[in-house]
């Protein structure tokens, strides 16, 4: 009887604290709930995160995150955008959450790191810089040839192919890739490239699919989406329906690609800045890799995103409907990198330079410096 007693008197006190908690309180603590949930069930670097360490940082943070939505110093859009933010600011750009806030924290992280890169770009603001690359494919100057790809979208795998069959036809013997404002897209883009630049065979890796419910839908939205879908696609999502397995290994590089070093390019250099995303660093990883003759030029890291893939947007809120952007697949070198040095791929040679003010269809004085650089090595 007594047990009964404190039993009701419990149900009394709970029903009373959640009749006392309004209604749009009620619905924001059920999304931020989702959202952790979510990212934590589904986000697939967050288990690797959690074994480097980080474990006690992240629990404190989504704790206060919450302890503040309750007190009413946070809404909804902060708190998605503050926990997201987390992520994205230490590990890996390939997540995002579809708020306003996010956007602007997402932005003033690239402001601080352009002025990080060059001190002197605040004073001369946004509209004193004309930063708009565009697909550019020629001779800087006898010896060197300049291709410029601002994005690996599909609708530029035509073009960069024929740039590289327009310095195959040249007399040129240096090659600059610039990848500078390179957001990504596919990595199709480089197969050309990856030939013409490869000297060894570089450090094994492999690719790593959590296998969830939730990303599944990734990869049977591709199978709907496409007329003829990859066979291994395809057997992935077979493999993932009857197999218990947290991860599931999409792919494996021994680090021998089987291409044999060509004798065209004498120097080359890829060119990067901290807008160069996703696939634009895979020629980049590709030349810290396998290249001898290929070297990074910048004055920053790139953006951060080559290390994680195959990203999904499948995530929503219950009740506000926000989306929710992550990555699907990591790379083996995830778990080794050191982040308390950063995000992103290191440059080899550091631009004694400051930043460019016009970058469109132009020779600008990066190029330049490198073009000259690069005939210093190959004497």
């Amino acid at each position: 009887m007594k047990q009964t007693i404190i039993t009701i008197m419990l149900a009394l006190v709970a029903f009373a604290a959640n009749a006392a908690v309004p209604d749009s309180l009620r619905k924001d603590l059920e999304d931020y709930d989702y959202l952790v949930s979510f990212v934590e069930n589904n986000y697939v670097p967050f288990d690797a995160i959690m074994q480097k360490g980080y474990k006690r940082e992240y629990k404190s943070l989504k704790k206060q995150i919450r302890a503040q939505l309750c007190k009413g110093e946070s809404d909804l859009e902060k708190a998605a955008t503050d926990y997201i933010i987390w992520f994205y600011s230490q590990f890996d750009r390939h997540i995002a959450v579809g708020t306003t806030a996010f956007e602007m924290a997402a932005d003033k992280i690239m402001y601080e790191a352009f002025l990080k890169m060059d001190s002197t770009l605040a004073t001369v603001g946004p509209d004193g810089i004309e930063y708009a690359p565009k697909p550019v494919s020629c001779k800087v100057d006898s010896l060197t040839w300049l291709i410029r790809v601002p994005s690996c979208h599909p609708d530029y795998y035509e073009w960069t192919i024929n740039a590289l069959q327009q310095f195959d036809e040249s007399d040129c013997v240096n090659l600059i890739i610039d990848v500078r404002g390179n957001e990504g897209g596919g990595d199709t883009v480089w197969h050309g490239y990856y030939d013409m630049l490869y000297d060894h065979p570089g450090k094994p890796s492999a690719c790593w699919f959590r296998n969830t419910p939730e990303n599944l839908k990734y990869w049977k939205d591709i199978v709907a989406n496409l007329q003829t879908p990859e066979v291994h696609t395809r057997n992935l999502i077979k493999e993932c329906e009857s197999s218990k397995k947290k991860f599931m290994k999409w792919g494996e590089d021994s680090g021998d690609t089987g291409r044999k070093p060509t004798t065209r390019i004498r120097r080359a250099a890829v060119l990067i800045d901290i807008m160069t995303a996703s696939a634009g660093e895979s020629i980049v990883d590709f030349v810290k890799n396998h290249s001898d003759r290929a070297k990074v030029y910048g004055i920053s890291n790139t953006h951060g995103s080559n290390l994680t893939g195959n990203c999904w947007d499948g995530g929503v809120l219950p009740n506000s409907k926000i989306r929710v952007g992550y990555a699907t697949t990591i790379d083996s070198g995830f778990y080794e990198k050191d982040f308390s040095e950063g995000i992103g791929i290191v440059p080899d040679v550091i631009i004694p330079l400051p930043y460019p003010r016009k970058l469109t269809d132009n020779i600008d004085e990066w190029v330049l410096w490198v073009a000259e650089d690069l005939k210093k090595s190959s004497k």
